[in-house]
């Protein structure tokens, strides 16, 4: 009895063939998965979080200060604070009121 690697002509081509879209299919199904489980690890954006984080970012331009500041860094660093109700979801609530009640971004980067 032969074995299938030893397949010569036509029929090498097709077993190697089916062998490498098994292989292809196997890995861009690890990426759908990888990229479906990652997306369920991070947390929800909020719509308080977008916001503040995007006036904090514009008074932080405005300003032209130097301290280094990432919209996006602070906005998931919001949501996950948010989500934590035992620990830092009031403050991030008390943080967001003080940054809509401003009129001034002075005032704005004063919010604790």
């Amino acid at each position: 009895m032969r074995c299938r690697a030893h397949v010569s002509g036509p029929a090498r081509r097709l077993y190697f063939g089916g062998m490498r879209a098994l292989v292809f299919a196997s890995i861009v199904a690890s990426a759908v998965a990888s990229i479906v489980t990652s997306a369920g690890c991070t947390e929800p954006r909020s719509t308080a979080c977008k916001e503040v984080c995007k006036r904090e970012a514009e008074c932080i331009d405005t300003l032209g200060s130097k301290s280094p500041f990432d919209e996006k860094e602070c906005i998931a660093a919001c949501a996950a604070l948010e989500h934590d109700v035992e620990n830092s979801a009031a403050k991030v609530q008390q943080h967001i009121a003080c940054v809509n009640q401003q009129t001034s971004c002075p005032a704005v980067l004063e919010c604790k």
